[in-house]
């Protein structure tokens, strides 16, 4: 059985600037196996109309996202979410919602999340990191 590597936004925005070490690991990946998260999707959406350049970036961005399967954040990622945010909260260990949202997709995937966010995703015992 193949591995499912999640690209996350970081990720992404570097692969669509053309950063050559992401650029290069994202490649080396199989194609079948990259997905991507509907939060993920989000954060893409949100820089798109947060810029100056809406029309440009969203000609750019979306086709280049339709490349990926969209993972959902699921009755099972809820639950998971649930779970890792009280054990973190207890811990005085703070992660954003919206990361954590992200990371309790691959947990509930067993996917490989590929970011540098490796700060708060780090404290996530059960996420499997690129």
């Amino acid at each position: 059985m193949s591995e499912k590597y999640i690209l996350d936004s970081d990720i992404l925005i570097y692969f669509l600037k053309g950063e050559k070490d992401t650029v290069e690991k994202v490649i080396s990946l199989p194609k079948n196996d990259l997905y991507i998260t509907i939060i993920n999707y989000t954060e893409l959406l949100y820089g798109i109309y947060n810029s100056n350049k809406i029309t440009q970036n969203k000609e750019k961005i979306l086709p280049f996202l339709d490349n990926f399967k969209i993972l959902q954040f699921d009755k099972q990622s809820s639950e998971i979410f649930a779970k890792l945010k009280t054990r973190l909260k207890k811990q005085g260990n703070i992660v954003a919602d919206m990361n954590l949202m992200i990371a309790s997709i691959a947990i509930s995937n067993k996917a490989i999340l590929f970011t540098n966010n490796l700060k708060h995703f780090n404290r996530i015992e059960e996420l499997k990191l690129l």
